[in-house]
């Protein structure tokens, strides 16, 4: 048998192993192609989706990267937007469960860390504001020089 039949064939087993609710037996025979070079991006993308499910977030971004890279082979596709999307979302996830600067630490009280979430809010809002107050002088000038023109 081929290797790329192989990797087929453990893939439809993983699947209905995973059906089954058996996910660890269908993660090792996923894992038993990747060790392979499998170059099925089907096989990195349930990689990824049963990491993920672990909570192993960066194992299931390495996956969908590769997933996502084996895809993009191929050409544009709806399915290489999906998987863009799952990467996006994922980096999101991790990014934000890294300490950042100016949130509030374990042992911080509900109040502390509600009014840092507001500052923060706040502090994003900011340039929002600014670009709408600035439309709404434009919108101003150009009525009044509208009814200028028209007195």
């Amino acid at each position: 048998m081929k290797q790329r039949a192989i990797w087929f064939a453990r893939n439809e087993q993983a699947e209905a192993l995973e059906r089954a609710g058996r996910k660890a037996e269908a993660l090792a025979l996923y894992e038993a192609n990747v060790r392979e070079g499998c170059d099925l991006s089907f096989t990195y993308e349930r990689v990824g989706a049963l990491y993920e499910e672990q909570g192993k977030l960066e194992q299931a971004l390495e996956a969908f990267e590769q997933a996502r890279k084996i895809e993009q082979k191929r050409g544009p596709s709806k399915r290489l937007v999906q998987l863009g999307r799952r990467v996006e979302a994922l980096q999101r996830r991790l990014h934000e469960q890294k300490p950042q600067k100016g949130r509030a630490q374990p042992g911080a009280s509900v109040t502390d860390s509600r009014q840092t979430g507001r500052s923060q809010r706040a502090a994003a809002a900011a340039p929002r504001r600014k670009g709408c107050l600035g439309a709404w002088v434009l919108v101003m000038l150009g009525a009044g020089g509208l009814l200028g023109w028209l007195g």
